[in-house]
């Protein structure tokens, strides 16, 4: 007896059925095995990201560091740097700041004169410009008490490239630098006549 032609319809589609349920449940575990490996990728990604943002909050502490050592250098050594320009500041003050406004590293002052130093790891032109152009300016603005002193100003570095240390000289800055046995010294030339920026 031969088949029907609705027998084999009904065949047809039940082996389609059952091959169609095979190739779904073997869909859904490839992509519940795709899930998993999706979780662990996060995972790992997160374990990844933590160690990066670790890494990059040493990395800063390691530059505060750097930034405390080289200010605390030109710190110590304020008073006798300058006996030779026959400068005798009185008092050397530290860190000198209005909350979200701005910070000065070092404020010494004689007499009427107050030095105001920018410390630095490495110096370059732009911070050299920005400190003439935008920190000297307010200075006297932010503290008052010092509205009628005569403003110098000084740039120190641990790093700093000769054409940087003569481009900050030329604008008028003092320039301190680290000496090769760990101590302080000017790099300004002897006939150097600092600018009075206010």
């Amino acid at each position: 007896m031969e088949e029907s032609r609705l027998d084999r319809i009904e065949k047809n589609l039940e082996l389609f059925t059952i091959e169609f349920n095979r190739m779904h449940k073997q869909i859904a575990k490839e992509i519940l095995d795709l899930k998993e490996s999706q979780k662990k990728t996060d995972e790992q990604l997160q374990k990844t990201i933590k160690k990066l943002d670790n890494i990059g909050k040493q990395l800063g502490d390691l530059g505060l560091v750097q930034g405390e050592v080289a200010e605390d250098l030109f710190y110590r050594n304020v008073k006798s740097l300058f006996k030779e320009e026959k400068i005798t500041f009185k008092s050397v003050e530290r860190n000198l700041k209005k909350k979200g406004v701005a910070e000065y590293d070092i404020v010494a002052i004689d007499g009427d004169k107050v030095l105001v130093i920018e410390v630095k790891n490495k110096l370059n032109k732009n911070m050299v410009d920005n400190f003439i152009n935008k920190k000297i300016p307010i200075f006297k603005d932010i503290f008052p008490k010092y509205s009628n002193y005569r403003i110098l100003g000084g740039m120190g570095a641990l790093v700093i490239r000769d054409e940087i240390g003569r481009y900050a000289e030329k604008a008028g800055l003092y320039v301190l630098t680290q000496t090769s046995d760990g101590g302080a010294a000017l790099l300004n030339k002897k006939n150097f006549k600092a600018k009075i920026f206010g």
